[in-house]
């Protein structure tokens, strides 16, 4: 048993918990009463004269089915009731009340009790009947040995006050348990799967099934049953007999034990009609000890191989279901432990990458200033290279040293750790000054054209990381067109995996990029300019990582190139997505 959760006193319990614990086991008890009674009146319908016994006793299958479905605290209401009820239900069939009458009916709850308790402490009993150990129970210990109690009981009172006489003990001994028996095993299986918790609902189209099921069923096992007995005993056998075993197959296969329980049910309640009427091929023109041994070896057999078949399948589903849900658990794992691993050799790469950028750094910049203070001390000390080819040398050498302290900075740039300070704040101020900062320098003959949306809510940002982002993109616009053009800039919302975002687009009409660069146009160190690092990019998408978003690129060749970043906004501002 589990922890127990809720209250544990009773002044704790809500009025409504208290009144639903209270009228829940009173409605099961009423309902138990009145299909006790309604079984007590189709066993008597089924009794074998001279005895008086039944050939089938459905009140021994609802007594057990109401034994395993409810707890033990409830178990001696259901006893007594049953004890009180039984004699009045027999009563309509020609018999009077008397003490034996209670003396049987409780041996009966005896038999119930016995097999309940087998069930629930030796097989751990399941009423599901998904197990083959919860059917070989059931017909071992509840259907086969439980009854001895009953039969006795019964058998034995009526013994006593002279209903029957010595030598019709022992038949009727057979009848009054095999009939008990035939109510456990045919009765029981379907109270128990079709009450029982925990079953998975079927689909409407496995609901027809099982009507047109049932209905092939009941028109074969009519067809059978409704032929007249052999004209001198005994019968002979047909092999229609044995039509309604395909069906039977066919709800074990396709229902399990729900579907196998209501089908020999069906069948058992029509061939039970037709051989008490004389009809059938286990009629023997009587209804007679014969016709009985037959038919209920036959029924018998046709629900345990049923219900056998069903816990057999009932377990081959659950392994398999857990074999599934093992394998997917180890698909999960192997997936993340490759995502564990991938995230590890990337932070050593860039942990290497770390180190030798602060080595290359230092050693590297250290020379550039030494050459950049050079070229600024020859330019003051010769005023005379301000003109001719030495003054273009010199410019040569200052471009070059700025793109190699260029190089160095988006090294470091790329890795340096990105921890974004995220502060709530509109973020079209940060997109005007990267805008402005990008075209500064290399922006003649472009058109700028943007629209943002004011309404749009604050978002976290770090404007110093972001500002860098979004400088890369927009130069690298700028960089698209060096023949002029159009950029073209819109911030506006929008919904990302059903979670509000602003989404940025920046536009441009340059030459555009090819489908297999742009697969590789976020990888570091990945560029098709001669001058690049290709580290730009990378930088722009570990920024808007950084900061909980998307980057995605949409460019054709010749036309122009798209990059959309993705920005969620601020938790405390972030309106509702809509249904």
């Amino acid at each position: 048993m589990g922890p127990r959760h809720g209250p544990t006193k009773w002044k704790d319990v809500p009025t409504f918990e208290l009144y639903r614990r209270s009228w829940q086991p009173l409605a099961r008890l009423v309902l138990f009463t009145c299909a006790y009674l309604l079984g007590t009146r189709l066993g008597t319908t089924l009794a074998f004269a001279p005895e008086g016994v039944s050939s089938m006793w459905p009140p021994s299958g609802i007594a057990l089915a109401a034994l395993l479905l409810t707890r033990h605290r409830e178990w001696p209401g259901i006893v007594i009731v049953a004890i009180l009820v039984e004699p009045f239900g027999v009563v309509g069939s020609g018999a009077t009340v008397t003490p034996g009458a209670f003396v049987i009916s409780a041996g009966n709850m005896l038999e119930a009790l016995a097999g309940a308790g087998l069930l629930r402490w030796w097989v751990r009993f399941r009423p599901s009947l998904d197990r083959v150990r919860d059917v070989l129970g059931l017909v071992g210990l509840a259907a086969a040995a439980s009854p001895l109690l009953s039969a006795t009981v019964g058998m034995g009172m009526s013994l006593l006050e002279g209903r029957i006489d010595a030598a019709s003990f022992w038949p009727g001994f057979r009848v009054f348990w095999v009939g008990d028996a035939m109510g456990v095993l045919l009765v029981a299986p379907l109270l128990l799967t079709w009450l029982s918790r925990g079953q998975a609902p079927w689909s409407p189209r496995r609901r027809w099934e099982l009507v047109a099921l049932l209905l092939l069923l009941g028109i074969a096992t009519h067809a059978v049953f409704r032929m007249p007995p052999a004209a001198e005993p005994p019968a002979t056998f047909h092999p229609a007999t044995y039509l309604s075993f395909p069906f039977l197959l066919w709800a074990a296969l396709r229902f399990e034990a729900r579907g196998i329980s209501m089908a020999t049910a069906l069948m058992a309640t029509l061939s039970l009609w037709h051989t008490a009427r004389g009809n059938g091929p286990f009629a023997q023109l009587a209804w007679s000890h014969d016709s009985l041994t037959f038919l209920q070896s036959f029924l018998a057999g046709a629900s345990v191989s049923g219900l056998l078949l069903a816990g057999a399948l009932g377990e081959r589903r659950r392994a398999q279901e857990e074999v599934s849900h093992l394998n997917q658990e180890l698909r999960q794992s192997l997936q993340q432990l490759a995502a564990t691993q991938a995230a590890l050799v990337r932070r050593e790469r860039m942990a290497a990458l770390g180190e030798l950028s602060a080595t290359v750094a230092h050693e590297v910049r250290n020379p550039l200033g030494a050459i950049s203070n050079a070229l600024a001390a020859l330019r003051r000390l010769a005023p005379q290279v301000a003109e001719g080819p030495a003054n273009t040398l010199l410019g040569i050498m200052d471009e070059e040293v700025q793109r190699l302290d260029l190089i160095v900075n988006d090294l470091l740039d790329f890795t340096r750790p990105v921890e974004p300070r995220l502060h709530a704040q509109p973020l079209g101020p940060v997109v005007e000054g990267a805008l402005t900062a990008s075209l500064r320098s290399g922006s003649s003959g472009i058109t700028v054209s943007h629209a943002f949306d004011e309404p749009l809510p604050p978002i976290s940002v770090d404007a110093h990381l972001l500002h860098v982002a979004l400088t890369n993109l927009f130069t690298n616009a700028v960089q698209a067109m060096p023949s002029g053009g159009q950029l073209v800039t819109r911030l506006e919302p929008d919904t990302r995996a059903g979670t509000p975002h602003a989404r940025l687009t920046i536009s441009d009409t340059g030459h555009g990029i090819t489908p297999e660069v742009q697969q590789r146009i976020f990888e570091p160190f990945f560029t098709t300019r001669a001058s690049g690092t290709g580290l730009g990019l990378a930088i722009v998408r570990r920024i808007v990582d950084g900061h909980h978003g998307e980057v995605a690129v949409h460019s054709t060749v010749g036309q122009g190139t798209t990059f959309t970043v993705w920005l969620p906004y601020a938790q405390e501002s972030a309106p509702r997505a809509s249904a």
